[in-house]
């Protein structure tokens, strides 16, 4: 398969930007990193890829033209947490956005991909589990960025080039930490922190059924989907496999035999995301959680 050109990813200074750039460059691509800042760890990550810093809100003109372009940069870090208002944090995130819409509207890539989310919905949407046909109600401005951005990028760019609005579940892997932008890690994260230190794994009384996606599966799907057309709806990029809280914690136990697991107040949460049905992502290999844990947590021991 001939590889496309230059693919510029935003955001790669974070956890799942960071993700998606790493394995695409592992996968022979040439990309291009760029975030308003990279850490230790994200340049550790990214190794010699060609980066660039830069705030998209302000200004874009360092960006040159990329054949592909992955928009990942957002801040899910909620407007109390950051004394913002809650205009402000939308603002936050849909003003990088609109950046972007007009820069692919200028150099005209091949594609433009939009990384939504599950925070589209709601507590009770889905019937049991939700799938690309199930409305999105959430609220909130978070939510609120990721539904108008899976309307703008289609609407603004559907004549421009191939468009992609990729909705990602419940995620985890190598590099997950604390960001200013990301200040809450995935429960699986949390769990393995708490395993380690000798805490007990509280499982929900209603003990939740989740999603949990290997970060460094995204890459390979992703180039599937680019090597075909684009969509007009939104995809759901994730894992078929979905576990309850409690087999998640059994799943930690096994790595940490002294972990305790105690039963704590029913917590609200979303029902687990189905993977969108797409030919390019037939027979594809979602890695099984035990063996992307037994990884994770072999990172963490060592």
């Amino acid at each position: 398969m001939t590889l496309p050109g230059p693919i510029l990813v935003t955001g790669a200074g974070g956890f799942v930007g960071a993700a998606l750039a790493q394995g695409l460059d592992a996968l022979g691509y040439e990309v291009l990193a760029v975030d308003r800042a990279f850490d230790g760890l994200a340049q550790s990550m990214l190794g010699q890829m060609a980066r660039i810093t830069c705030d998209l809100a302000s200004d874009t003109s360092a960006l040159p033209h990329c054949d592909v372009i992955i928009h990942a940069a957002a801040l899910t870090t909620g407007p109390d947490a950051l004394g913002m208002t809650e205009a402000r944090h939308l603002a936050a995130n849909l003003t990088p956005l609109m950046a972007m819409i007009a820069h692919a509207d200028r150099v005209r890539p091949r594609a433009f991909g939009f990384l939504s989310s599950s925070g589209v919905f709601a507590d009770g949407d889905g019937s049991p589990d939700l799938t690309d046909k199930d409305l999105p109600t959430a609220t909130g401005p978070y939510s609120a960025a990721k539904r108008a951005g899976e309307a703008l990028v289609p609407g603004a760019l559907g004549q421009v080039c191939e468009t992609f609005v990729l909705r990602l579940g419940y995620l985890y892997g190598p590099g997950e930490i604390a960001r200013p932008s990301r200040r809450r890690v995935s429960q699986l994260q949390v769990w393995l922190g708490d395993a380690a230190a000798g805490r007990p794994l509280t499982v929900p009384l209603n003990d939740p059924r989740r999603d949990w996606t290997f970060a460094p599966d995204l890459a390979p799907a992703l180039a599937r989907l680019l090597a075909g057309p684009g969509s007009a709806r939104p995809l759901h990029l994730c894992t078929p496999e979905v576990v309850s809280d409690s087999r998640l914690a059994d799943l930690i136990r096994a790595h940490y035999p002294m972990a305790r697991i105690e039963t704590g107040p029913a917590t609200p949460a979303k029902s687990p995301m189905r993977p969108s049905h797409h030919p390019a992502l037939d027979g594809f290999r979602w890695t099984p959680l035990a063996e992307g844990l037994a990884a994770v947590a072999g990172r963490a021991a060592a």
